[in-house]
């Protein structure tokens, strides 16, 4: 038997490491790597090697440190980008975010005179502050000091979130909590608003303030396509570190390398960083479930969830199966972008969509409030927002539609507005801007630097004036 088994081991070892090898191999057709794929920086924060960083002005300190390194080793070197005039990295271009009058790569605080709130918010992985940029300033009119960090790794080069570990984040997201506590009086409310990633990191948080009671508990969270729950194929991610490290095959480790056009968002991804976003959601899935088990859920926040029902980039049903179902309370709500079902893309849509809102809807257990966001009828492009909770149901015309040609949310669209100057859909016209949300791809094939799919993805929410609005009735109970 024993014998049997070692077989079966040695079997599965050499198809796995068939596996790596062809992929290894097939890596190897990716477009050559820039500066910006392989540079490594000194001066980033490291939570094992500088713990003695807990104060925002010694992260800052470190931070002006990084970007003075990143101008030497990256917008210096001038190295040949390639022949794609859109480049972040080109110190001239209108692309590059330190040639507007805010960097929001950078660390971004906004405080009021007399502050009436406190607000942390946390961007997504490949993001930067800029994602957080229209909640923050939603906030800041609300008269909350806010604080949005940017998170080792990120606002830098694509090779930064490979070097990084979730818990340089997590260390960071600390910092930001204590600046925010010595900056505010202590009687006012402190919100947390997480997006993708920033939600995990933000839910992490509040499992370890329940068992340190001297971590501040935010009064609320605000999540936004929270990352609780990501493709299980993220699991292999870090299987490339057998191979990537020989020369010969440093490409295997990049899941892709595109072209670096986005001022406020890596294109390129390394699947290290991958790897830690998956870990980070296992364990805020481990730690929901050591919170359930318990019975003891009354001293989590109350939540509120803003997620497209289609989601390409975290799994939305794992936000509403192992968060809201596993808490499963009144004071919690998920918000839910139903797709344009007026769509004349409609008929080209998949077929699994429908299970999750279908389960949602009919779950007679269900204690939150659940609300969908969806066309009044499937023959007009307007829509409704409809809430549920027990018995109840409550519905609201919304004074918006579905812009023609669009089909559905995406992840990337949740926490950017119609009239953002890089992400909108092109009512912002300005000299200093390339609108990135409304450009139409039609053209000849071959002739694009990258893909039409990745441009075509939408990037604004159409319904942020309804998200904007339900939030800052919270702020304002």
């Amino acid at each position: 038997m024993i014998r049997y088994m070692l077989r079966v081991v040695r079997v599965v070892a050499l198809i796995i490491g068939t596996i790596i090898v062809i992929r290894a191999f097939d890596a190897r057709s990716l477009p050559d790597l820039h500066v910006w794929h392989e540079v490594g920086f000194e001066n980033e924060f490291e939570a094992d090697r500088d713990g003695n960083i807990v104060t925002l002005s010694a992260y800052l300190e470190l931070e002006q440190a990084l970007f003075n390194e990143l101008n030497e080793k990256v917008f210096g070197s001038r190295a040949r980008v390639n022949d794609l005039d859109a480049n972040r990295y080109n110190p001239d271009s209108v692309f590059s975010s330190q040639n507007h009058e805010t960097d929001w790569n950078r660390t971004t605080e906004l405080k009021p005179a007399r502050p009436r709130g406190a607000a942390l918010m946390l961007h997504g992985l490949t993001d930067s502050p800029y994602s957080m940029r229209s909640t923050a300033e939603l906030f800041y009119e609300h008269g909350y000091h806010v604080l949005v960090p940017r998170l080792p790794g990120h606002g830098t080069v694509p090779a930064g979130i490979g070097h990084a570990q979730w818990e340089d984040w997590q260390s960071v997201v600390d910092i930001g909590v204590r600046h925010l506590q010595d900056s505010v009086e202590a009687e006012v409310p402190f919100v947390i608003v997480g997006y993708s990633n920033g939600g995990a990191l933000a839910l992490n948080y509040v499992f370890d303030a329940l068992q340190d009671e001297n971590l501040p508990m935010p009064a609320r969270l605000i999540l936004l396509s929270p990352a609780i729950g990501v493709t299980p194929f993220a699991f292999f991610a870090s299987w490339n570190r057998v191979l990537s490290w020989i020369p010969f095959f440093q490409k295997f480790a990049w899941e892709s390398n595109l072209p670096e056009y986005d001022p406020y968002k890596y294109n390129s991804f390394p699947k290290a960083a991958g790897n830690e976003t998956y870990e980070l959601a296992k364990r805020v899935q481990r730690r929901l479930k050591q919170l359930q088990s318990s019975d003891d859920v009354t001293g989590m926040p109350p939540i509120i969830v803003f997620a497209p029902l289609v989601d390409s980039t975290v799994r939305t049903e794992a936000t509403a199966d192992h968060l809201f179902a596993g808490l499963n309370r009144t004071q919690d709500e998920l918000v839910l972008y139903d797709i344009n079902r007026f769509s004349e893309m409609a008929q080209f849509f998949r077929s699994e969509y429908k299970n999750l809102l279908q389960r949602l809807e009919e779950d007679a257990n269900r204690k939150y409030k659940l609300t969908l966001v969806r066309n009044r009828s499937p023959d007009t492009r307007q829509v409704i927002a409809i809430s549920r909770q027990g018995s109840g149901i409550w519905k609201e015309n919304l004074d918006t539609g579905w812009p023609l040609g669009i089909y559905s949310m995406s992840h990337v669209s949740v926490p950017f507005s119609a009239d953002d100057n890089w992400y909108g859909d092109g009512r912002s016209q300005s000299a200093d801007h390339v609108s990135l949300g409304k450009l139409n791809p039609y053209g000849e094939k071959n002739l694009l630097a990258v893909s039409p799919a990745q441009i075509m993805r939408l990037r604004y929410n159409p319904f942020y004036d309804y998200q904007a609005r339900r939030i800052s009735e919270l702020l304002d109970e």
